[in-house]
């Protein structure tokens, strides 16, 4: 009795394919008959009756077969994305390690990415971005220097101030970023990141040298999580400054350098505005 059972319903068909298919058969069976009764009320012979009739069965049947095989495509299609998202999250992945093992070359780097990865977050979110857009942001921040794999070790390490020649090297960074991050199509703003961090709102960044708002808004806020971090945090030529004295070079710098409006959610993210305040009292 459990075998019939199990059988019976391994065998069903789903409720809604079967009211699917009886759907469209019964449109083809009124199909049928609405062509029956045109042609005999224009005096058809029943012989053009019969060939109408079979006609429309067959474009019937005809409809039904593509209805099931885009249902099949479709879900295909749904099958491929997923398949794709979890590639890509894989890529992700092993990018983000790439990151830190370029960063261990040189201890003035190490975390450097995935802190201005938090910093961009916090900006977004204080922006006022979606959820979907504060997650790819994150991301963008903590593969911005996705390229500096390809830069030579004793230019990154390098102790002294680096020279012309090493500047143009390090340069060629947020292109090669923006190359290896050409498969992650999901995450377009990780693209830009990597190309555009450099660059300044009076044209005068690079790659491009791109102007004000032309430059894509997660390059923005990467750009100032970016120096916000770099200036925070020693390194071989000088020694870091505080969390205030770099905001407030950030806002010096604006909007000539960077977006006044991400330098502002930067200080709200830091909560600069109430330490200022608590400095203020204390003052007076």
């Amino acid at each position: 009795m459990d075998n019939k059972t199990g059988n019976t319903r391994k065998n069903s068909v789903p409720i809604g394919e079967c009211w699917s298919v009886w759907h469209s058969f019964s449109a083809a069976l009124l199909a049928v008959a609405v062509c029956g009764a045109i042609v005999i009320s224009l005096g058809w012979h029943t012989t053009s009756v019969a060939m109408g009739s079979v006609v429309v069965i067959v474009v019937g049947l005809m409809l039904l077969r593509i209805h099931g095989s885009m249902d099949i495509l479709s879900r295909h299609s749904e099958g491929l994305s997923e398949s794709a998202a979890q590639a890509e999250e894989h890529y992700v992945d092993v990018l983000l390690r790439i990151v830190r093992s370029v960063e261990a070359r040189d201890e003035h780097l190490m975390g450097h990415s995935e802190r201005v990865g938090r910093l961009a977050e916090g900006i977004a979110i204080n922006l006022g971005l979606s959820d979907q857009e504060v997650r790819q942001i994150k991301i963008a921040g903590e593969l911005h220097d996705i390229g500096m794999v390809a830069i030579p070790e004793h230019i990154i390490a390098g102790k002294a101030k680096m020279g012309s020649e090493g500047f143009r090297t390090v340069k060629t960074h947020t292109e090669i970023g923006y190359d290896v991050l050409k498969p992650l199509q999901n995450i377009p703003v990780a693209l830009q990141a990597a190309r555009g961090h450099h660059e300044r709102m009076n044209g005068t960044g690079y790659p491009q040298g791109v102007i004000g708002e032309a430059i894509p808004l997660a390059a923005r806020i990467v750009a100032v999580a970016d120096s916000y971090d770099a200036m925070t945090h020693d390194r071989p030529h000088r020694l870091a400054i505080s969390m205030h004295l770099a905001v407030q070079e950030l806002k010096r710098c604006s909007p000539a350098g960077y977006d006044p409006d991400c330098v502002d959610a930067l200080a709200a993210h830091l909560n600069i505005p109430v330490l200022e305040e608590a400095l203020c009292s204390v003052m007076a």
